[in-house]
């Protein structure tokens, strides 16, 4: 598979929130870096390694559902896939809607994904949560 390939893979299995299939595509070493406050939610920060990884999305399912997921891959340079997200996610426990756009750039190496870096605007996250 292509860079393209494996990041459309991606987007279309955590799309489903199946989080065995989308880490599945995960490399053993793979780093996930979410650039919002760790303090503010478990998720945040970086991650390094696979189950961390893994471990993160299931997270991040707990406290929400999807309401809207719109990925949209931007540009494709070799191994670096840049691409955005629009979201809206519903808090499970309070029933809050955070609609925003998260931005992602992966680093492929082979056919798995090595990094993924994503930017929230974190100000907005951190005032809903």
């Amino acid at each position: 598979m292509s860079s393209r390939e494996v990041v459309e893979s991606f987007f279309a299995y955590w799309g489903a929130q199946d989080v065995e299939l989308t880490s599945s595509l995960f490399h053993d070493g793979m780093v996930y870096k979410l650039h919002v406050d760790t303090t503010d939610v478990p998720y945040g920060g970086e991650w390094l390694g696979r189950e961390p990884c893994r471990h993160a999305m299931f997270s991040l399912l707990e406290e929400f559902d999807y309401l809207k997921y719109e990925p949209t891959i931007l540009s494709v340079r070799g191994d670096v896939v840049r691409a955005q997200v629009c979201f809206k996610y519903q808090h499970r426990r309070t029933g809050g809607v955070l609609e925003a756009t998260r931005r992602l750039v992966f680093r492929v190496k082979g056919v798995l994904i090595a990094r993924v870096g994503g930017v929230h605007d974190a100000q907005l996250f951190e005032a809903f949560l």
